[in-house]
């Protein structure tokens, strides 16, 4: 059996943040939670990558005297098959996160979310700090998995989830409610095994009746 990523508890610590995270901005379990709100809570600001690609394509121009071949790499790693999503700068002490603002508006909030969840977790090193020195953002493959799931939590939370599930909503319904992608909706529904657990709600009171 494959060891868990997480701590012990780690999961229903998520689903709790994302809770509290909407009660303080007035949102329920069963509603869309816009990313850049939780972002606002946290003191962070959201901000598209394109903006920072004239300066990019300068930083690089010592290097890399070929303008054009420059400019169309980063055409194609900030364009909609691009493989730049999002990620957390740190400028002095002020953490931003720079999106791809050529992705759909639904993976646009979850990568934010995603990287939100890196600045919630307290994550050392899951940023680039741009302050004194450039620095390289460190991947941790624990961190990645913990804001994986935290950043799919604050966006759809298990009890909202299951609750539109009990109702007989549609995942494409469900996608709409919280903004987020057909694709999203349907890894937390099979990772929290909510027809598993609907399932056993029925056979319970099936017996019991």
């Amino acid at each position: 059996m494959k060891p868990s990523p997480f701590r012990r508890g780690f999961k229903k610590d998520a689903e709790a943040q994302s809770i509290a995270i909407r009660q303080k901005l007035g949102i329920t379990p069963y509603k869309f939670c816009p990313a850049r709100q939780v972002a606002h809570l946290y003191g962070v600001s959201i901000s598209p990558a394109q903006c920072l690609e004239g300066l990019v394509e300068t930083i690089l121009s010592d290097e890399f005297p070929d303008k054009n071949l420059v400019a169309e790499q980063m055409a194609w790693l900030l364009g909609p098959n691009g493989n730049f999503s999002a990620i957390v700068a740190v400028i002095k002490e002020h953490k931003m996160v720079l999106y791809n603002a050529a992705h759909s508006p639904a993976r646009q909030e979850s990568d934010i979310m995603h990287e939100l969840a890196h600045i919630i977790c307290q994550h050392p090193g899951d940023c680039l700090q741009l302050n004194a020195d450039i620095g390289l953002r460190r991947f941790d493959v624990t961190h990645e998995e913990e804001a994986k799931w935290l950043g799919a939590t604050l966006q759809i939370p298990d009890q909202g989830l299951f609750t539109h599930v009990k109702a007989g909503l549609s995942n494409q319904a469900i996608a709409e409610i919280y903004g987020a992608s057909l694709e999203m909706v349907t890894f937390r529904r099979q990772t929290l095994g909510i027809d598993i657990r609907l399932n056993r709600l029925k056979n319970s009171s099936r017996r019991k009746s």
